[in-house]
């Protein structure tokens, strides 16, 4: 019979119990279904994934140049001797490296990468995708989707679907109007020239729906510098004011923004050259009044401005915020955030993402992140005993049914558990 914890380490191991039950629908990764042909994984993509090339950088003498010359599995090793040999893998980025050995059954402890690369020369790529389903808790994911990309659009013709699968249309290329982007659209037979005008804005609206249709997606995306501003008098502003926001509206869809990423301080080291910026909220603020019909969904890149995201979402009930993203992606910060969240916005909100780019980033960021979501769950648990609330188990059950799944389903209609 479901029941109240009798004290505080069984409330923590109730509450952790709840957390690990629940199947995850991932709300945000790069990762695409296997008939794309697309998504990174094994052993080589983890360790050569630009978290661990920027780390490798601050302890190897190797020039970043020399580095990405090299072929792949030459600069997995260089990653591999770099952080797991010659120094402590301490850091959030390695020891999720070693949590994902450990949970496919490898030796976290070895001193060379054999045992990794035999399991992966011989594993099925199709059950190595239910094994890391499994084992990340992962039920569903949604993926980036970008109708501009040369070799993505195409495979939409014939791609396979998948329910675990959903689609969100990203329109990054869009909002940052060039040139080339006007010659494409008008390539693909759509009347858009550079300026834009007002016909080429329906005609913008006309690809959406045209993609909307073909890709069913979630929602529409993009990722934004922290100097995004609205409204202001840009190309960027037009387009999202006349052609986004009514295109989102009249299919349904939310429009989810990454804010706060300064891309390229350092070139030099290619993905791993991207920083951090603070952003204005009260920016997302105006979007949400202006247009009240429409769902945004938001994550933020600076920790400096989660507060203010909170803030923001209690002030607008068509504003969700959504995960801990990339930099914001480590244990710390996740606790911090989930809690700051649950005590000022209760439990609505998703809080967290993967963000993967390779398939088994999934197994360490959800195992490691689960762990961190229930304590600080537990901490409002406590809080509610301390002033004499009880705590049924049914309630924590839901809760965590509720934050792991059903808030992310409802705001982007997928299928509810």
């Amino acid at each position: 019979m479901l029941g109240y914890a009798e004290s505080m380490s069984d409330l923590s191991l109730v509450v952790r119990e709840a957390v690990d039950a629940i199947p995850i629908l991932d709300i945000h990764t790069h990762l695409y279904h296997p008939s794309f042909g697309m998504t990174l994984w094994g052993i080589d993509e983890l360790l050569t994934y630009h978290y661990l090339v920027a780390e490798t950088m601050r302890f190897s003498d190797i020039t970043p140049e020399t580095f990405f010359a090299m072929p792949k599995r030459m600069q997995a090793d260089t990653v591999w001797d770099a952080l797991f040999v010659r120094n402590t893998p301490v850091s959030e980025a390695t020891v999720g490296v070693l949590t994902v050995l450990s949970s496919l059954g490898l030796d976290p402890n070895r001193r060379d990468l054999t045992e990794a690369r035999e399991y992966y020369d011989h594993v099925n790529p199709a059950e190595h995708l239910e094994r890391v389903f499994a084992l990340s808790g992962v039920r569903s994911l949604v993926m980036t989707n970008d109708p501009l990309h040369p070799v993505e659009a195409p495979l939409w013709q014939s791609a396979e679907r998948d329910p675990r699968f959903h689609a969100a249309l990203r329109i990054d290329p869009i909002l940052n109007w060039t040139p080339d982007v006007a010659a494409h659209l008008h390539e693909k037979g759509y009347s858009v020239y550079d300026p834009l005008d007002h016909h080429g804005l329906e005609e913008v609206q006309r690809f959406f729906a045209d993609w909307i249709k073909t890709m069913s997606p979630r929602y529409m995306a993009v990722s934004l510098p922290p100097s995004f501003d609205y409204p202001e008098d840009s190309i960027r502003a037009r387009i999202l004011k006349e052609a986004v926001l009514p295109a989102c509206h009249a299919h349904g869809l939310p429009f989810a923004m990454m804010i706060g990423v300064r891309k390229q301080v350092n070139p030099r080291l290619a993905d791993a050259g991207d920083s951090v910026g603070l952003s204005d909220m009260a920016v997302v603020e105006r979007l949400c009044e202006e247009f009240p019909e429409n769902k945004f969904l938001l994550t933020v890149l600076a920790r400096e401005n989660q507060h203010a995201l909170c803030v923001a979402a209690r002030k607008f009930a068509n504003l969700l915020p959504f995960g801990c993203w990339w930099f914001m992606n480590n244990p710390l910060l996740v606790e911090e955030t989930t809690r700051m969240r649950l005590e000022m916005l209760g439990t609505s909100f998703v809080p967290q993402h993967s963000d993967a780019r390779v398939l088994d980033q999934l197994i360490y960021k959800w195992q490691h992140s689960r762990r961190d979501i229930a304590t600080a769950m537990t901490s409002r648990y406590e809080a509610l005993e301390r002033a004499g609330r009880r705590v049924e188990v049914s309630e924590i059950r839901a809760d965590a049914k509720r934050l792991m799944h059903d808030n992310a389903a409802s705001w982007i209609g997928a299928p509810s558990l």
